[in-house]
């Protein structure tokens, strides 16, 4: 019998086909069976170790480079490296008496710092620090060894080598335990600008294992006015592993922003350890005036509204300016004067805040005018301060003016009783007037004024416009007179009293 298989090959199963010939010349059957292979499945949970140096994955049998590193440094070159478990189960690191077991040739110019924890839960990470102090000149390695759980990396091993050079400086700079990398920066943080911010210490170190000669004097310098050095008791040599002081301070000037300076520590000729020193000016707080008057800005001075025609001896109503303080610091030395002008015409209040006035505040004073004769009256009004522009001392000047009124008009009327005819051209009337009630009709110029009205021929004029000097109640009689009659015919009644107001 001929056995002929076929084999089948799905997606998720096994299917085996067997075909058998029929005999006796019957027809032929077939069998056939079917092979699951299961189903499902997924990740089987365990362990990943994985180690970083620098931020990067490393294989199992790489190299790490260290550098270069003067001989016989107190301190030697360090880098960090990271055990990571990227498995989904904890991993331990059962390596004994340590979990970084280091051998190799040049082991003795190698130190390892162990790692913390010898056992790393899923996702943890534990580092471990890797220091090169060589003491003879060359290229110096080593091997590191790391056990661990993982299966597919049981032994994880790493080469290490550095370079030894001569005996040489080297300048390092931190401010307290904060390390300053090479051509790095440090920050000084925010100072107003005119202020003086606080000293900061740098410290230099000579990390290498030779004399450092610090140039200059200066040894240190700045590129920036703003980044004040203090270098007082600054040495000009710097043993192995010895270390000096210098401070900054950060002191903006000008425009509110941030501010660099590049700082170089210069030693033996042609070396320099460099780095930026960065600080942000801040406004600083200043009184800033503003002066108003019925909603108008003053600031700058200008001439207010007239207080118009007011008798002499008269005040006038008041007008009230606004000195406000917009700034976000205290004004001071506020003070109100009249440099110039008809002075005694006009009066001002105090100011109501003072002769300082809070970041925000306002007070507000008065003028008046008085004229005491007539006429156009001006005066100015100076409104000073100590540091009302931005800091700075101000003054605005404010003209005023007034008129003094010279006279009211008073239309006086009567009936003609002319003591010639209408026709002719000789005497006429007389308008006298008094504020004194009952005078006599008699002119003096000074109590009792009185007013010539012609008779020019013609109609006989029967009223006048009379322009008393004052406000006040004022008196009227009126009388004729004649060419052979001169001192006139018997006055009118007197006329009820006239009042010309103030205003």
């Amino acid at each position: 019998m001929n056995l002929k298989k076929n084999i089948l090959i799905p997606l998720l199963s096994l299917t085996t086909l067997v075909a058998c010939p029929g005999g006796g010349g019957g027809g032929g059957g077939a069998a056939f069976a079917l092979l699951g292979l299961g189903g499902g499945g997924g990740d089987v949970p365990a362990p990943k170790l994985e180690i970083l140096y620098e931020g990067v994955s490393r294989e199992s049998g790489a190299t790490l480079n260290l550098g270069s590193e003067p001989i016989n440094t107190a301190d030697g070159k360090t880098g960090t490296v990271t055990i990571k478990n990227s498995g989904n189960v904890a991993i331990s690191l059962p390596g004994s008496p340590n979990v970084v077991a280091l051998s190799g040739t040049d082991a003795s110019q190698f130190t390892v710092t162990q790692p913390a924890s010898s056992t790393l839960a899923a996702g943890a990470s534990a580092i471990f620090t890797l220091n090169f102090k060589p003491t003879s000149i060359g290229v110096k390695t080593a091997t590191i060894k790391i056990q661990s759980s993982d299966a597919a990396v049981g032994s994880f091993q790493m080469n290490l080598t550095g370079t030894a050079e001569a005996a040489t400086p080297r300048l390092a700079v931190s401010v307290g335990a904060t390390q300053i990398a090479s051509n790095g920066s440090y920050g000084m943080g925010s100072v107003e600008i005119d202020s003086i911010g606080s000293a900061v210490t740098f410290t230099v170190k000579n990390t290498g294992s030779a004399v450092a000669n610090l140039d200059g004097p200066p040894a240190v310098t700045s590129s920036n006015a703003n980044f004040v050095l203090n270098l007082a008791g600054f040495p000009t040599t710097l043993a192995a592993n010895a270390s000096a002081t210098f401070t900054i301070q950060f002191s903006p000037t000008g425009a509110a922003e941030v501010k660099t300076s590049n700082i170089a520590v210069s030693y033996d000729g042609a070396l320099a350890f460099l780095f930026t020193a960065t600080g942000t000016g801040t406004p600083k707080p200043v009184p800033t005036i503003s002066i108003s008057h019925n909603s108008t800005s003053f600031t700058t001075g200008g001439s207010i509204p007239t207080f118009g025609v007011v008798w002499p001896t008269v005040t006038s109503s008041t007008k009230t300016v606004t000195i406000s303080n917009t700034g976000t610091a205290t004004m001071t030395g506020i003070t109100l004067s009249k440099p110039s002008g008809h002075t005694g015409d006009f009066t001002i209040s105090a100011f109501s805040a003072g002769a300082t006035l809070a970041a925000g505040a306002s007070g507000t004073f008065t003028i008046q005018f008085a004229p005491s004769t007539t006429g156009a009256r001006a005066a100015v009004v100076r409104i000073a301060t100590t540091n009302g522009n931005n800091g700075a001392a101000s003054s605005a000047d404010l003209n005023v003016s007034g008129t003094g009124k010279t006279g009211a008009d008073v239309l006086v009327s009567w009936t003609g009783t002319n003591e010639k005819a209408a026709n002719d051209t000789d005497g006429g009337y007389k308008v006298c007037y008094s504020q004194t009630s009952g005078f006599t009709a008699v002119h003096n110029g000074t109590t009792v004024l009185c007013a010539d009205v012609p008779n020019a021929g013609g109609t006989t004029p029967v009223s006048k416009v009379i322009s008393v000097p004052t406000f006040g109640n004022w008196y009227f009689k009126v009388y004729s007179y004649g060419k052979y009659n001169t001192t006139g015919g018997t006055p009118s009644t007197q006329t009820s009293a006239v009042n010309v107001p103030s205003t």
